[in-house]
């Protein structure tokens, strides 16, 4: 408040920069960022929240919008780092999306697919399933309050003005690539784990009685026994959400400490 006081346009050139974090951010984020939330209720929101940041968090900028190309380049990083913060959530979700596409795979599911409007994408009907109920225990926890107040306390770590892409986020992120993959097999292990010994057994069938269509019988047989075990794993899944709240919390924190 005191910047407007002093310097309006000082002021304007703050509460742009700001804005434009807070709507990438309301872009990339999971819950936020799906289409089925229309254009305008991000931009009021993201509006409302620029107000606050901007009145209750003091902030300063070297550079004036009356010199274009650099304060272009400040506005396209801080594009980056909403963007950044959100995509690194959204990163975090995918887990539960890609072992839900490792279940149906197993299943035979993946012949029936389901359009995501976030990401543009198809995606099966299991891992559509366990990411909307991952969105659902998120709304259930409050957890995306966790994610806007991270957003808020971005600007403490990443003033206005003062991005800063360190050497270490590349590395940080990649590491959390690596454990991508090994995470959504921990929880599509269950089933995986069903779907080979029937596999097996199906293939001893098949040896013993060559005359019998293994094809029609294993098909309802996976279909079923992956039904089953998907309602005895989903008791777990509160569990799974939690896990991946908290590593949600720990790639932004990591993202945002990258950029600071």
């Amino acid at each position: 408040m005191d910047v407007l006081l002093k310097d309006p346009f000082a002021y304007l050139d703050i509460f742009l920069l700001t804005f434009v974090r807070m709507i990438s951010f309301f872009i990339s984020v999971p819950l936020f960022g799906t289409r089925n939330i229309p254009r305008t209720v991000k931009v009021i929101l993201a509006l409302f929240l620029t107000i606050i940041i901007i009145n209750i968090q003091p902030m300063e900028l070297s550079t004036s919008s009356a010199n274009i190309i650099p304060y272009a380049i400040l506005v396209i990083k801080e594009f980056i780092v909403g963007w950044l913060i959100g995509f690194g959530a959204y990163l975090v979700f995918s887990i539960i999306t890609l072992s839900g596409q490792l279940i149906d795979y197993q299943i035979g599911f993946t012949m029936v697919n389901v359009f995501d409007p976030l990401s543009q994408i198809q995606l099966t009907i299991t891992g559509n399933f366990y990411y909307y109920l991952l969105l659902l225990m998120m709304l259930a926890t409050d957890t995306h309050f966790f994610l806007i107040k991270a957003l808020t306390e971005s600007f403490k770590w990443i003033p206005i003005g003062n991005v800063v892409f360190r050497p270490t986020l590349y590395p940080s992120v990649m590491s959390f690539f690596k454990d991508y993959f090994i995470i959504a097999l921990k929880i599509a292990g269950p089933m995986i784990g069903v779907m080979l010994i029937i596999n097996v057994v199906l293939g001893i069938l098949a040896r013993a009685t060559p005359q019998m269509n293994m094809f029609v019988i294993g098909l309802p047989l996976k279909l079923m026994t992956g039904l089953v075990v998907l309602l005895i794993t989903i008791s777990a899944f509160p569990s799974v959400s939690e896990w991946i709240f908290d590593k949600m919390l720990n790639v932004i924190d990591i993202i945002i400490k990258g950029m600071s």
